[in-house]
This record gives structure tokens, C-alpha cells and sequence, in this order.
């Protein structure tokens, strides 16, 4: 419940306890007199307090976000609030820094134009559109808090009731909502931001060379491949990142016109892979797949891994890093983000595709169940039969039947050809 609508029940309680405390200070009881005397002061100050809060309420800085959070039924606190409130008090551009995303700008509850995304109730309506058209039932919100824009419509929002930042691209409609390492005290810090060409601004990532030794890492080398042999130089330089030599060679390398297939030695161990041709650049993801496998063959428990290094800092870079410092890495952005796995997959795509071809049931069903309600004058008999042919249901499950007959309160038979609809009541 929100502060506004606690307000005005405790402003009837307020007033209930006037109403008792004069019924029972009329009371001849001495008892009963003096316990509706301290009623109803009680309740005088109760609702004196709650109307002026009200009144505060409903004129204050921060009516809008009040007026968001009755209209959306949401109960907005904490940390969040706070930084949505800074921005309507401070009245200026208020900035931060998320990795892979760039910088994003806290929304202005004040703003009054509805037609504009940066308008806090247009984008909550286009984040839960988009939800619903592309991922339902893949990824669902319960009620969302929409609180930062990048200029690129990226949106950051938290749920209600949580504490993970969600990002979310409403221009790819492949890209899956993606949950942030950290809350949002870790990105924004309200007490350290810095005023900037009349903006606010705070950065509180790391830089790699902050987190990794220099000798964990290297980027900014070239990345051109012109033939197979060149990985041979690459995997010299990312072996040289490690405190242990590693005892391998090249046995063979075929090069082919969409990839090149190398058969390798490692400590006695004969090992085969590929790599793909991306025209004259390295097929990065590929080469630390690679060197983290060859690690395996030495020792399967080996403390640290390869990573790419995030091309907000590089082209091309690799850092060498234990879990503890990998954790660290990927929370500042400073490892590359796998967009791979933030794409639907084939089975996700189904099932996506599969609940909007019953959405579209529910809602032709429903339609012709208003018309059959317009041609009875509205009104519908139990066991009354309307019937028409309906060929797409053939693609459905029982399941999918069984929620068409709950959403529409109907009963659902199978035909020879169609299917029957019976209405209940």
C-alpha cells in the first residue's frame, strides 16, 4: 500500500475515533467520559496530521512520482526512490555509467509529456507491450519501475519488490532482458555525483588495469589473421600471460575457404579444433574456447581462465583471471559480454510463437462470443450452443484448450472438422 492511500485510511480511522470518543464523552460514566475526552483528542490529532500530509501530498515536489505510484498500484522505496527524488529536486540531468551500455540518464518524474518515452508511464506502457509481444511467456514482469534511459532505447527498470536492475533494448526484439551484476547503489552513488556541464555524473566501474595485474593482460595488438600459421603467435602470446610453461606444437594446419583446422601436440596430448575465417580477423570467442580447453588437457583444476576483454575498452584484448578476479571483471564490464547468450533460442522462439497463436484463439473466440451476445440482446443460456469452424485449434494442446476455456468461460469440443463452443454461465 502507498504512502497516499495509508494517509487517507488513517484519516478515517482518525475520523472514527472522533465520532466514538463524542458518543462516549457524552456518556454519564466518569470512565466512559474521560476515555472519549482523550478519543477524541486522539482522533483530532490524528486526522489534522493526515489532512495536512494529504494536502502535502498532493502539492509536493514529488507529487508525480505519488501520483505514479497510485496510478500504477506500486509502492516505489528505498534506494530507488531516493535517486528519483534527487532528480526532481535537483532539477538537472542526473548521468551514470553501465557497462556494456554506456551512460543512461535518470528519468524526470515531472515531466509532463505523455507522448515521449522519458515520460515514466508512456515507457512502463511500451516496456510491458514489448514484453508481452516478444518474450511472453519466455520472460514475464509482475510491475515494473522504469527509472533510466540510454539515447539508444535502452531502459533500465527494477520489478517491485526487487532489487535487480533489469536492462532492456526496445529496439531488439532478440535480445533478452538482461539482470545487472549489481544493485543500483553500485552504478549510481548519489552522494558522489558530479556536476558537469550542468549535469550530473557518476562512474563507479573500475578500469581493468584497477583489477588485473598488467601482466595478466594484454590488448590493442593486431588482430589480423592472413594465414592458419598466425594463430601459432597468438596462442605464444596468450601462453606467455601464465606463470606455467606449456610444452606444445603445431603438427599440422589445413586451411580451407570458411575455416582453418589445426591438429596440435600439448604435453604428449593430441589435440584437434578449428576456426573459423571471419575475412581478416581473429575469431576471438573461438581462440579463448581453445586455450581454456588446452588448460584442461594440462590440468583439469586449473585456478585461472582466458577471457576476452570487452570491446569498450579494445578490438581485441585477452585477460588471464582466477574466478575471484573474473568476478570483479565481468561486474565492471570489463569482460566481454556474451550477446550470444542473451538471444532466444530455437526452443524459446517456439514456445513464444506458439503463445501468440493462442492469444489470437482466445481473442477471435472472444469476439464471436460478443457477437452472439449482440444477436441474443446479451444474453446467454447455460448449455447454449454456438458453433463455428475453428481449423487453427488443431495446433493446440490440451493445455492450450484448458486456458481457452478459462479465460473465456466456455467449454471447448472437439468436432470431426472444428470444434463447438458451449457457453456457461
Amino acid at each position: 500500500m502507498n504512502l497516499k492511500n495509508k494517509n487517507s485510511i488513517n484519516l478515517l480511522i482518525g475520523l472514527l475515533l472522533i465520532l466514538l470518543g463524542f458518543i462516549l464523552y457524552l456518556s454519564k460514566s466518569n470512565l466512559w467520559h474521560y476515555l472519549g475526552l482523550l478519543m477524541l483528542i486522539y482522533g483530532l490529532f490524528v486526522t489534522i496530521v493526515k489532512i495536512l500530509k494529504i494536502m502535502y501530498l498532493s502539492k509536493g515536489k514529488y507529487k508525480n512520482i505519488w501520483n505514479f505510484e497510485d496510478n500504477e498500484d506500486l509502492n516505489i522505496k528505498g534506494y530507488l526512490k531516493e535517486v528519483l527524488e534527487f532528480r526532481v529536486n535537483n532539477n538537472k540531468e542526473v548521468t551514470f555509467e553501465i557497462p556494456h551500455f554506456g551512460l543512461f540518464s535518470v528519468i524526470n518524474y515531472n515531466n509532463g509529456n505523455e507522448d515521449t518515452l522519458s515520460n515514466p508511464k508512456k515507457l512502463k506502457n511500451e516496456i510491458n507491450d514489448f514484453i508481452k509481444n516478444e518474450f511472453y511467456p519466455i520472460i514475464s514482469f509482475e510491475n515494473i519501475v522504469p527509472f533510466a534511459t540510454n539515447y539508444s532505447y535502452g531502459t533500465l527498470l527494477i520489478e517491485e519488490k526487487k532489487n535487480e536492475i533489469i536492462y532492456l533494448d526496445l529496439n531488439n526484439s532478440s535480445f533478452k532482458p538482461l539482470i545487472l551484476d549489481n544493485k543500483l547503489d553500485f552504478y549510481i552513488n548519489i552522494n558522489k555525483l558530479k556536476l558537469e556541464n550542468n549535469k550530473y555524473y557518476y562512474n563507479g566501474l573500475l578500469k581493468l588495469e584497477n583489477l588485473v595485474p598488467d601482466t595478466n593482460f594484454f590488448y590493442d595488438i593486431p588482430d589480423c589473421i592472413n594465414e592458419g600459421k598466425d594463430y601459432f603467435d597468438m596462442f605464444n602470446k596468450c601462453f606467455s600471460l601464465l606463470d606455467t610453461k606449456i610444452e606444445y606444437s603445431i603438427i599440422s594446419i589445413k586451411d580451407f575457404e570458411d575455416k582453418y583446422i589445426f591438429e596440435l601436440k600439448v604435453e604428449n596430448q593430441i589435440y584437434n579444433t578449428y576456426f573459423k575465417r571471419n575475412s581478416d580477423y581473429i575469431d576471438s570467442s573461438k581462440l579463448v574456447i581453445v586455450l581454456n580447453e588446452i588448460l584442461s588437457l594440462i590440468k583439469s583444476n586449473f585456478e585461472s581462465k582466458f577471457y576476452l576483454i570487452s570491446n569498450q575498452f579494445c578490438d581485441f584484448g585477452i585477460v588471464l583471471a582466477n574466478e575471484n578476479s573474473y568476478q570483479k571483471l565481468k561486474e565492471n564490464g570489463c569482460i566481454a559480454l556474451d550477446y550470444k547468450s542473451q538471444t532466444l533460442t530455437e526452443e524459446e522462439e517456439n514456445i513464444i510463437n506458439k503463445s501468440k497463436v493462442l492469444i489470437r484463439e482466445i481473442d477471435n473466440i472472444k469476439y464471436h462470443i460478443e457477437v452472439a451476445k449482440e444477436s441474443n440482446t446479451g444474453i446467454l443460456k447455460r448449455g447454449e450452443q454456438y458453433h463455428f469452424p475453428y481449423k487453427n485449434l488443431d495446433f493446440l494442446d490440451k493445455d492450450e484448450i484448458k486456458k481457452i476455456e478459462e479465460t473465456l468461460n466456455v467449454i471447448v469440443i472437439k468436432a470431426e472438422s472444428d470444434y463447438k463452443i458451449f457457453f456457461k454461465n
